[in-house]
């Protein structure tokens, strides 16, 4: 643990502005900067917070030395009115922390766990995406090693369980400020429903287009200033328009980047302007020829699905699906994995199923196999339907995982 005793300063848990001439610097800013570096090896996330905070000095060279500090998943939930962070480590001695930030007026409640240690504070005038981005940006704009995984999900309904916030915290602040003008009671608030009630009437009028928009804009300017493009092995996002992962993914080293799932944010229309929302410009990203797995649910892709079939791993939904769409994942390698394929309309089915030969049916579902000749290999391809459409599955398995009295071609 940092020993906070280092510094001369009475200020590590305010956030004051000073003047530059007059920013309070202890004696541990005189240390060797070798020295330095080894300290903050092994700070804390609490602590790396709050010396960013003390100074000009303390924060410019957290933010010069780049410290990655073992990070490596992050998940990020954004509703309208919170912001929620799950930090992971890659040493099991480093703990995982939790950043809950919550709007409150114009200001925002922060409540941060780190193992047992818990803290909670008030950011006054300060828009929870800037509350956001001041704790959260420097790791961003520093990162060099990959992360493992970053999970970054949108929703349109604001969620506010206790493990959210500090309710002593939010006991203290509710009688400073007013809803809509009116003057909040001065009752304690008590047991989990009544903070919820709260924070709900205060937060009511947002919704997430406007959290979601100035998230992505803040995110984006962060990667756009780094030296390098940031690098992510996983990449898992939830979102309400392509737009916002299209203009992050062209920040990312797709060299590096392995696994892509897009999924559309629950709750919102399929369509915008009585069009279908669509993702086909993620085929031209610099890099997609390195993705091993694809993965689109709740946007349609009009683009070939030729240009689809180098990736092992493909779940996607397209309008149409045609004979010759079928015919390519056949003739693709063994080395493809597996392939679902959701589709609205298949085009010209008899002449598809003609084509095929004999299917093997199996309740609501068909299933043909065809065997690579001399290799254990087989082609499994099966087709299901549902009530939202088709749903045709590519996958290679062994031939002795084959069903007994099964056609085989």
């Amino acid at each position: 643990m940092f020993c906070l005793k280092w510094l001369n300063t009475p200020f590590i848990d305010k956030t004051e502005k000073f003047p530059v001439n007059e920013q309070p610097e202890g004696p541990i800013m005189a240390m060797p900067d070798l020295v330095m570096r080894k300290i903050m090896e092994n700070v804390d996330f609490i602590t790396m917070l709050k010396l960013r905070k003390v100074c000009h000095a303390f924060r410019d060279f957290i933010d010069v030395i780049k410290l990655d500090n073992e990070l490596t998943k992050v998940n990020i939930y954004v509703t309208p009115s919170t912001i929620i962070v799950l930090i992971h480590f890659a040493s099991a001695s480093r703990k995982s922390v939790n950043l809950y930030y919550i709007r409150y007026g114009k200001n925002c409640l922060l409540k941060v766990i780190e193992g047992e240690m818990k803290e909670a504070k008030l950011i006054k005038n300060q828009d929870l995406v800037d509350a956001f981005f001041n704790d959260f940006g420097f790791i961003l704009r520093n990162k060099t090693k990959p992360f493992k995984y970053m999970n970054i999900e949108e929703s349109s309904y604001n969620c506010y369980p206790p493990t959210y916030y500090d309710r002593d915290l939010l006991n203290s602040v509710k009688t400073t400020y007013s809803i809509y003008g009116c003057c909040t009671s001065a009752r304690p608030l008590r047991g989990s429903i009544e903070p919820v009630t709260h924070l709900k009437q205060i937060n009511e009028m947002y919704t997430l287009q406007p959290t979601a928009d100035k998230f992505h804009d803040r995110f984006d300017c962060i990667l756009e200033s780094r030296e390098s493009l940031i690098p992510i092995q996983i990449l898992d996002v939830t979102v309400l328009r392509p737009s916002h992962f299209l203009n992050m993914a062209r920040l990312i080293d797709m060299k590096q980047l392995r696994c892509i799932a897009i999924r559309k944010t629950y709750g919102d229309s399929d369509e915008e302007n009585g069009k279908h929302l669509v993702l086909n410009e993620i085929v031209e990203l610099n890099g997609f020829k390195y993705i091993q797995e694809l993965i689109i649910s709740g946007f349609k892709a009009t683009v070939s699905l030729e240009k689809l079939l180098h990736i092992p791993h493909l779940k996607v939904t397209i309008s149409t699906i045609t004979i010759k769409d079928v015919l390519l994942n056949m003739l693709t390698s063994p080395t493809a994995k597996s392939r679902r394929v959701y589709c609205d309309h298949i085009e010209d089915a008899d002449t598809l199923h003609n084509t095929l030969g004999y299917a093997n049916p199996d309740y609501h579902n068909i299933y043909w196999y065809f065997k690579l000749p001399e290799s254990d290999q087989t082609l499994q391809m099966s087709k299901k339907n549902h009530d939202y459409g088709n749903c045709f599955s590519f996958k290679w398995i062994k031939s002795s995982c084959i069903p007994k009295n099964a056609v085989v071609h």
